[in-house]
């Protein structure tokens, strides 16, 4: 659902700022066209007066004025003293009778000096001080917006193509998932079928000399293997969710790990700090399994047979939600790779896939409606994980 909005808001996004990128310079063409009017009015005032034998009268004065006030161009007259007789357009209302008025007018046109240089009739005794009109000041934005708007097309554009792809990455891996498990679920049939017939006709050479009955370690290989085709199955689609126990589920994989310990890393301590009264979240215990199963698997490659602890520590509730922290004390993650470390493809691993992390953000983002991230930690990795209690609102 948000993957199908995002890119509907960002068009229109686009869209609003192109119109109203639109409408603005719409609006300054038209301030240019009735600018250009009216200095045509007073050229054609001023040839009046050149040509004619009185000059220009008072009231071709006040109608000068007055057309430049339509301008917008701010202007200040003063004497040669400095002292302002004439203001029009200032951006603030200041008044020639009040001395504050003045000394604002005064430091005013210092301002408009330092932008253009003032006209000066020493023989009539006055200074036309003028800056720019507001339209040209609205100018200035344009190549600013112009800017903003082409960065924002290329970031939108760069982040569209690296959603897309990690999209698609995604798609093909769960395709494959899906598939994977289609293809082993028929051989899986037979596998059961074909224990069955054994077990029916055992000969006494199934028990070994210790004690082991390989019958019942094949049934065992068999349902191990079902539950991973389920596995891939259900991380294809939406499965049913319903309250389950992260006491026992985080307990189960860490005994499965520390019942394999000694042939594999006997100097790695696991601890599960989960209230077995813990209440109970909503989701999947199969995918839960998997996900914890990957982040097991993480820590005890990154730790690499040397000495290590991984624990995994309730952090009580909040909200509706689970709180959990999964920690090694192992080398860590590179910090330069954020949340990329989650992305499909993104291994610190020699020979990776880049999948496992990838998997377990699937499984409790988009299967359980949680989080998952990687927090900073001392040492090691750390990750805080959130799933949403049963018998919530969330």
């Amino acid at each position: 659902m948000i993957r199908r909005l995002v890119p509907i808001g960002i068009v229109a996004a686009f869209s609003a700022v192109l119109v109203s990128y639109l409408a603005y310079t719409w609006q300054l063409s038209q301030e240019m066209r009735a600018n250009a009017a009216v200095f045509s009015r007073i050229y054609f005032q001023v040839v009046q007066a050149v040509t004619s034998a009185e000059g220009m009268t008072a009231e071709g004065e006040l109608n000068l004025i007055l057309q430049l006030r339509d301008l917008g161009i701010p202007v200040v007259q003063t004497d040669l003293e400095g002292s302002p007789t004439l203001v029009s357009n200032l951006p603030f209302d200041a008044g020639l009778d009040d001395p504050a008025g003045v000394e604002r007018v005064r430091r005013y046109v210092e301002r408009l000096d330092e932008a253009n240089p003032p006209l000066v009739d020493t023989e009539r005794n006055f200074v036309v001080h003028y800056g720019d009109p507001l339209y040209l000041q609205r100018l200035r934005w344009i190549p600013w917006l112009q800017a903003i708007l082409l960065l924002g097309v290329v970031g939108t554009g760069a982040w569209m193509i690296r959603t897309s792809s990690q999209s698609e990455r995604e798609r093909i891996w769960t395709a494959m998932a899906r598939e994977s498990a289609h293809q082993m679920g028929t051989p899986l049939s037979s596998l059961v079928g074909w224990l069955e017939l054994l077990d029916a006709t055992a000969p006494p050479e199934a028990v070994r000399p210790d004690g082991i009955n390989v019958l019942v370690e094949m049934e065992d290989d068999v349902r191990r293997l079902e539950k991973v085709s389920r596995r891939f199955e259900l991380i294809g689609r939406r499965p049913a969710l319903r309250p389950v126990s992260l006491h026992e589920v985080v307990g189960r994989v860490s005994r499965y790990f520390r019942a394999r310990m000694p042939s594999m890393r006997s100097q790695v301590r696991l601890e599960v700090e989960i209230p077995e009264d813990a209440p109970m979240v909503l989701g999947n215990e199969t995918l839960l399994e998997w996900a914890f199963e990957n982040l097991f698997k993480n820590s005890l490659d990154s730790l690499a047979g040397r000495d290590g602890l991984i624990q995994v520590t309730w952090l009580g509730m909040d909200g509706g939600m689970a709180q959990l922290r999964f920690a090694d004390d192992g080398p860590g993650v590179d910090p330069g790779l954020g949340t990329r470390v989650f992305d499909v493809g993104v291994t610190t691993k020699r020979g990776g896939w880049g999948v496992g992390l990838s998997l377990v953000r699937r499984i409790f983002v988009q299967v359980h409606k949680g989080s998952v991230a990687l927090e900073p930690a001392e040492k090691g990795a750390s990750f805080a994980i959130t799933l949403p209690l049963a018998g919530s609102d969330e």
